[in-house]
């Protein structure tokens, strides 16, 4: 007996139930009539580990809800054999990807990483295609990448809002967003709406996104390439990285240890509370510390870059009881709670996280650990007779900026091996500079490239800003088309609007009022997209032993005996040319654990 058909907001569309036999052989009919498929997921939460639940197919009318423990034929048949299909189209493929892949090989390590990968190139991505259309977040004034956003904008769908009926059966039930997803009854009628009303979203959706991307803004091929690069990121998730689970307990001991003592240290001066602003601005002027500058509220500001400024024994112990509990709750707690599993990490990595294409790491965060504690890096360590090394870009940004200013003196100094930021600082003070001077001459270079103020220049480097303004006027004078070249990138925007395109086509937006972000958003995107094609040439060769991308890092686990000779392999891969600028990267060992490469040289005499 057939399960009856739910039907949606949305006219002539309907979701179908697999439950019994009769639904199957119904689903297998219309499976075959099919050239395009859509696909998506529910699953118990958005953890890496978190089972599956729920798969749905469908068309722009039509979707089908099965529970895929029941029907493992239907999922192998759909997935491994995805050549019967024009297309596979998905929202966001690599999440839905690997929870597939993790039910079909579970117990299977290789099989999964390969079918990740497989699949997710194959994918026609409405996620990918949205980016390329429109980077821009919703926040940032586009349209943002949520199913839901993209389906009101480009399909007039706003009365088609499945997540706020589902919000709504969790809280008649008791549960929340986290809790919900594994505890709702698998069938509950608004639960398999939800599920099934996605697939035909993202069918519909594919279709105005194809025409955007491929016909109207002839960006197919920046397409394929952004699907390969989603990946092998997703390979990398698949993947994962060993933890050492004894450092990290060792880790979670040390910081929890700092953390207590911090907070009873900022408890004598006076701050119960080390989060609250004004308890620690009142503090720190009971102390006689001299306070300049004030939030848009009127308020005194004490964050980060100001405390780390003040030589005073409450700012230090501020900062040091936060900076503790960050680690723990941002890093090494998630590593020991997905390392208590199956002994490994699987952070989740964003092809295209920013709107300059540039990638990021979440669950956990493993870009943005600090560079001045090596503990929680010692937690991730490679495989067995695996060392880990990290191949680095030299000096990317710099060498675009360079190419894209056609600044001819800064690439001569790049073309014959000196330090660019010597070279720099030379030119400002002569052959003479102090290491000090070759910092702030850095620093100038920086503020050029991502439009900092000289304020902002003084705040970073410790001088003053008159000190600074002579600085920056001083690089302009010596390198004139870096200037001109950085004001006419923003007189362009700022009188042509809409947007700018990198060297390779990715479309980058125009902000009115903030067009001197775009001089950093052009050498962000390029570098970005130089990056993506040397991880691309590196995965060719070398794509079961890629771990992690992290900023302009490639990180990796090779053999012991071989690390030397696949370092500088891998750097060969990775560098070029840019116009007459040279792209190199170099590389270096950090040993069984990622930690040891920066482990100070105290630490390890200890």
């Amino acid at each position: 007996m057939r399960t009856p058909a739910i039907k949606t907001p949305l006219e002539d569309t309907y979701v179908y139930l697999i439950k019994t036999e009769e639904d199957r052989e119904a689903f297998w009919h219309w499976l075959s009539e099919q050239n395009a498929l859509a696909f998506d997921t529910e699953t118990e939460g958005l953890g890496f580990h978190d089972p599956l639940r729920l798969l749905q197919f469908g068309n722009a009318t039509e979707a089908w809800v099965l529970d895929p423990h029941d029907n493992p034929d239907i999922v192998e048949t759909v997935f491994t054999h995805s050549a019967a299909w024009d297309k596979l189209v998905a929202h966001n493929a690599a999440f839905d990807v690997i929870a597939i892949g993790r039910m079909l090989y579970r117990d299977n390590p290789s099989m999964l990483i390969e079918f990740v990968e497989n699949t997710v190139e194959e994918c026609y991505d409405t996620q990918i295609m949205s980016h390329l259309v429109d980077p821009r977040d919703e926040r940032d004034g586009g349209v943002g990448h949520g199913l839901k956003p993209l389906s009101d904008h480009y399909l007039g769908a706003g009365a088609i809002d499945g997540q706020t009926a589902l919000k709504n059966k969790f809280r008649s039930l008791g549960l929340n967003m986290t809790t919900g997803w594994k505890q709702i009854d698998l069938w509950d009628e608004d639960y398999v709406l939800y599920a099934g009303l996605d697939a035909i979203l993202t069918a519909r959706l594919e279709k105005i996104l194809v025409e955007k991307v491929f016909t109207e803004l002839n960006l197919g091929d920046q397409f394929n390439f952004d699907c390969k690069v989603a990946a092998i990121c997703a390979g990398m998730t698949a993947r994962g990285v060993r933890v050492d689970m004894a450092a990290a307990k060792s880790t979670l001991a040390a910081l929890t240890g700092e953390e207590v003592t911090a907070r009873q240290n900022a408890a004598f001066y006076g701050v119960e509370n080390v989060n609250s602003t004004q308890q620690v601005a009142e503090a720190l002027l009971v102390r006689g510390v001299e306070l300049t500058e004030k939030t848009e509220t009127g308020k005194w500001k004490v964050d980060k870059e100001i405390l780390s400024s003040l030589d005073d024994p409450l700012a230090k112990s501020v900062m040091t009881c936060k900076a503790a509990g960050k680690a723990m709750k941002s890093w090494v707690e998630p590593i020991l709670t997905q390392g208590g599993i199956l002994g490994r990490v699987h952070a989740r990595i964003a092809a295209l996280r920013a709107r300059t294409g540039r990638m990021s790491i979440s669950e956990p965060a493993l870009q943005q650990l600090p560079t001045d504690d090596y503990r929680i890096r010692d937690c991730l360590i490679a495989d067995e007779g695996m060392v880990i090394i990290a191949a680095d870009y030299d000096q990317i940004e710099v060498r675009v900026m360079a190419y894209l200013a056609g600044e001819d003196a800064i690439i001569s100094a790049i073309k014959s091996g000196v330090d660019v930021h010597s070279s720099v600082a030379e030119s400002l003070y002569g052959s003479s500079f102090t290491p000090n001077q070759r910092s702030l001459a850095k620093g100038a270079v920086f503020a050029k490239l991502y439009g900092a103020s000289p304020k902002r220049l003084a705040a970073q480097t410790g001088v003053d800003e008159m000190e600074a303004k002579k600085v920056m006027a001083a690089l302009d004078r010596n390198y004139p088309r870096l200037a001109r070249w950085s004001k006419n990138t923003i007189e362009k925007a700022r009188f042509h609007g809409g947007f700018m395109t990198t060297p390779s086509g990715r479309r980058l937006p125009v902000d009115r009022g903030h067009e001197y972000k775009l001089v950093n958003h052009l050498v962000q995107g390029t570098a970005a997209d130089i990056f993506k094609n040397g991880m691309i040439d590196v995965h060719k060769e070398y794509g079961h032993l890629l771990l992690l991308p992290v900023h302009d890092e490639i990180i990796m686990q090779v053999p012991e005996y071989q690390a030397e000779e696949i370092g500088a392999h891998v750097c060969e891969l990775m560098g070029g040319v840019l116009g007459e600028v040279p792209i190199t990267a170099g590389y270096k060992i950090a040993g069984r654990s990622w930690g040891d490469a920066y482990r100070p040289k105290e630490a390890l005499i200890a």
